[in-house]
């Protein structure tokens, strides 16, 4: 199999939706593609962060592993026998240890440094106004976070921290008109799979009317076959408004 051919079959087999004949041509190709290895990769990233609707939480920084090592060296230090010929070597091991702590952070932040000296002025500005889009999309205000997304629209499918962003708004903000601003602007990358693969899934369980509508809009207009199947289960819904089946009355046709 070619690696266009099993692109849209990617997200039924991470699911476990095709035929086991299917699945193991699929497997087959996959072990021996290292771009689809990396496209299956990123795909269960983002299915793994819809499905358990997890928030990424921050690493612990220098600080506190270095107090916590100090910590753990000052309690071991209690239990070594205070005796007058060799406490002096166990002192001299704890500020051995300490000073390769303090030593390992001076370096990398020195490495830090230089490395940012080296970035051509061009590059420390996209950096710095991409800091910038990613902290006001954490803001309280729904009009701030509206904001950023809207700013966001202006960086290129590389910037794969600014698209997770996005992904993460279009899911999680409790805000509809984030979530629609974030569909909106993950449309103009929709070249990506895993954005495809994010806004088929928005659709399947988005709840809200207004959204169900653009992201219909959005799968309809880059002709998104896989979008049809959650597209006739909205339509066979009872619960579905009527203005949305409409909507997909329209779309479906496209993707036949």
């Amino acid at each position: 199999m070619k690696c266009n051919d099993i692109e849209n079959k990617l997200i039924d087999y991470i699911e476990e939706n095709l035929t086991k004949e299917e699945s193991l041509k699929i497997k087959k190709h996959i072990d021996v593609c290292t771009i689809c290895q990396k496209e299956v990769n990123e795909m269960q990233l983002i299915l793994g962060v819809i499905d358990n609707d997890l928030e990424e939480t921050p690493s612990k920084n220098l600080k506190l592993n270095f107090e916590a090592l100090l910590n753990e060296e000052k309690k071991q230090t209690k239990v070594i026998p205070l005796q007058s010929k060799t406490s002096w070597k166990s002192h001299i091991r704890i500020a051995a240890s300490i000073l390769i702590v303090v030593s390992a952070f001076l370096i990398g932040k020195h490495q830090s440094s230089s490395s940012t000296s080296q970035l051509s002025l061009a590059e420390q500005q996209k950096i710095k106004e991409e800091n910038q889009v990613l902290a006001l999309l954490e803001n309280q205000s729904a009009s701030q976070r509206i904001l950023a997304v809207s700013n966001a629209e202006k960086f290129s499918k590389n910037d794969t921290k600014i698209i997770d962003a996005l992904i993460n708004k279009l899911f999680n903000d409790e805000n509809v008109n984030v979530r629609l601003a974030a569909a909106e602007a993950l449309s103009k990358f929709s070249t990506l799979e895993k954005v495809k693969a994010a806004l088929i899934k928005s659709l399947e369980t988005e709840k809200t009317p207004s959204m169900q509508i653009e992201l219909i809009q959005i799968l309809g207009n880059i002709q998104e076959k896989r979008a049809l199947e959650p597209m006739r289960e909205l339509l066979e819904n009872e619960e579905t408004p009527n203005y949305v089946k409409q909507e997909l009355q329209y779309n479906i046709p496209n993707l036949l």
